[in-house]
């Protein structure tokens, strides 16, 4: 069975993998430095299928192809004036009990960003989650 780290080389065993990721974790291109196994930087990507692929053996298979794509630019308006409107609206919503924005504003945040907003003490109590 393959681990997380190991050379895939089947959708299946791709799959076995994924079982029990959610499906809003993010996938990207990790691409390295050949001579140091340093990241270099990570890419969004789109798939790609060939189809109609004829093996030696006679069978035919698709090629699925994860395929980098550049990285968009950078968003550089000012976010202040729209968090300060996000956290007034939070508040009034806070005076009746409605958490709701929080929470989905919450939930698209990466782990280590959400654990990190913790103080350091609670950190532990999150590292063995699923």
């Amino acid at each position: 069975m393959k681990q997380i780290g190991d050379k895939l080389n089947t959708v299946g065993e791709l799959k076995e993998l994924l079982k029990d990721l959610n499906d809003n974790d993010q996938i990207c291109i990790e691409t390295i430095d050949l001579k140091t196994g340093d990241t270099q930087d990570l890419y969004p990507l789109y798939l790609d299928v060939i189809g109609g692929i004829k093996l030696i053996t006679g069978e035919i298979i698709n090629e699925v192809r994860f395929c980098q794509m550049p990285n968009a630019e950078p968003d550089t308006r000012n976010k202040q004036p729209l968090v300060d409107a996000v956290i007034e609206d939070l508040k009034k919503g806070f005076e009746y009990g409605d958490y709701t924005v929080l929470d989905e504003l919450l939930m698209k945040l990466p782990w280590e960003i959400l654990k990190g907003s913790l103080p350091e003490e609670m950190w532990k109590q999150f590292n063995n989650l699923k």
